[in-house]
């Protein structure tokens, strides 16, 4: 009798256990810390756009600049590099929001003048567009941006600094005016801050008083995801140089 019911509950666990394996196969990139940035060809693979948040995050071994080095007539060679070196990261999809199926969990290479994203409780989930080479995935550079939930677990792109340049052209028309009401956040900075920086091309994506300013605007990802429905993405839709608010 024990023998059967032991059977009985490894099977019901098995069957349980099978709409979440069939889940984790839906992706079938590695699940292992890249070793090397794999070639993404321009143009080649597909595009998947995700909000997701990272839980780690190193440099890719190997990509050091290259030390001094003495040549045979005595010249010296002096390497400078501009950028760190590449990195990897692991990340979480929260919401996919449109192109191909990668998976709840994927690895990912990425390259920045900045060095790696930082990984940790404070920092916000992502928009970021990746695209694949078949095996591997690679967010492209910079197509990234910080979401902010709304109280009802929705969430937003808060734009700041002017427009999402690598968006779709037509997202700067998604753009509503911010019900700060609808959020936890707060997103205000002090004038003192904002003058510091200020972008007077860029005031009026922000509200701003005597004492502090906060933006203006946000783009629900929803809407993003809903005018992104069915249609095919390609790399050359994704930038735009000019954003229009309705």
């Amino acid at each position: 009798m024990r023998p059967l019911f032991t059977r009985l509950i490894l099977l019901s666990l098995i069957l349980g256990a099978g709409p979440w394996q069939a889940a984790r196969a839906v992706s079938s990139f590695a699940r292992e810390v890249p070793a090397t940035y794999a070639r993404f060809e321009e143009g080649a693979g597909s595009l998947t756009l995700v909000v997701a948040e990272l839980s780690a995050t190193d440099y890719l071994k190997g990509y050091d600049c290259p030390k001094t080095t003495t040549n045979p007539d005595g010249t010296t060679t002096v390497s400078m590099c501009l950028s760190p070196p590449p990195s990897w990261f692991k990340a979480r999809v929260l919401q996919h929001v449109a192109g191909a199926e990668i998976g709840d969990e994927f690895y990912a290479v990425t390259g920045s003048h900045w060095g790696a994203m930082k990984v940790g409780p404070a920092e916000p989930a992502k928009l970021m567009l990746l695209r694949s080479n078949g095996t591997a995935l690679e967010m492209m550079r910079y197509r990234y941006w910080p979401v902010v939930k709304s109280k009802d677990g929705q969430y937003h792109l808060v734009i700041q600094a002017g427009p999402i340049h690598w968006l779709p052209c037509w997202a700067g028309s998604l753009m509503q005016e911010i019900d700060y009401g609808e959020f936890v956040t707060d997103m205000s900075i002090t004038r003192k801050e904002y003058d510091s920086r200020r972008d007077e091309e860029y005031d009026d994506f922000y509200r701003i008083t005597a004492d502090s300013v906060r933006p203006r605007y946000a783009i629900p990802v929803a809407r993003l995801q809903q005018n992104l429905k069915g249609l095919p993405l390609a790399a050359a839709d994704f930038s735009c140089q000019r954003t229009t608010r309705n």
